[in-house]
């Protein structure tokens, strides 16, 4: 599953390009977050907060409001976490202060720890300091706390290089269960398809920014990657339902289709 990313850093969603260097700005954070929640939950990032160097909580509140997300960047209180939970956040990424006497006030299904690895090295602070921690100790330390894991690979930030499946499938594995999402390498066009389909058959997910900022890599490609069908013309058999959740009808939909409803906004299905 993709899992569309928006960085907010001075009120602006940009792009980082190896965990430090602003390479994009892509502009406004809460436009952005219309868009890219067309494809089901998004990530917001506010990298002021975990720079130490103020925050972005007010256009955070509003996104929460009004999308499906995950939030983190800077969270380094049970005060803010709590906000933005009962807010209506789906989880919170706790990076820093990930530690099972922070973590246990909280209900598991909502936390991600936030594992931010350079050469296998956890870093914090927004990725300034390194701590010697070992990335597959902090999961086994970790793992009995929180829902899930977000592994960002930071020398691959923004560089659209891809994944290295070895390491995924072992760090899926020592999570026993807990669903992992990977950041860092999400890459364009039919590959960047194709790994996110590999990804996905492991029980992980990605999380990109870079490669959709840039129209790399489509939403409706990305959303659309660990879909099959059995049908001879390859189409998706897709469920139609109102704003309340009530089935209105079964349509079926290809990429064409889907670019043109995430790109719209409206219902476009492909006609047998």
């Amino acid at each position: 599953m993709i899992v569309p990313s928006i960085d907010i850093l001075g009120g602006r969603a940009v792009q980082l390009r190896g965990g430090r260097h602003p390479v994009l700005e892509v502009g406004n954070p809460e436009a952005l977050a219309e868009k890219l929640s067309r494809a089901g939950e998004i990530a917001v990032v506010d990298l002021d907060a975990a720079l130490g160097k103020g925050s972005n909580t007010e256009i955070i509140r509003r996104i929460i409001a009004k999308h499906p997300c995950r939030v983190g960047g800077g969270i380094r209180s049970k005060e803010l976490a709590l906000e933005y939970l009962d807010l209506g956040a789906r989880a919170v990424m706790i990076g820093t202060k990930a530690s099972p006497e922070f973590l246990a006030d909280f209900p598991a299904e909502r936390l991600i720890a936030a594992l931010d690895t350079n050469k296998e090295k956890i870093m914090v602070e927004g990725w300034t300091k390194e701590t010697g921690a070992d990335l597959f100790a902090r999961i086994e330390e970790l793992k009995p706390y929180v829902g899930g894991f977000l592994v960002t690979t930071i020398d691959r930030e923004g560089e659209m290089n891809g994944f290295d499946f070895e390491r995924a499938e072992a760090i899926v594995k020592a999570a026993s269960g807990r669903r992992v999402t990977f950041a860092g390498g999400a890459s364009g066009g039919k590959e960047g398809a194709a790994q996110i389909a590999r990804l996905d058959a492991l029980g992980a997910d990605v999380q990109a920014g870079t490669a959709l900022a840039t129209g790399a890599l489509s939403l409706a490609r990305a959303f659309s990657a660990p879909l099959s069908s059995d049908r001879p013309d390859g189409l998706w058999p897709t469920t139609v339902c109102d704003e309340g959740g009530r089935l209105l009808g079964l349509v079926y939909s290809d990429l064409e289709s889907l670019d043109a409803a995430f790109e719209s906004g409206r219902g476009v299905y492909k006609s047998r």
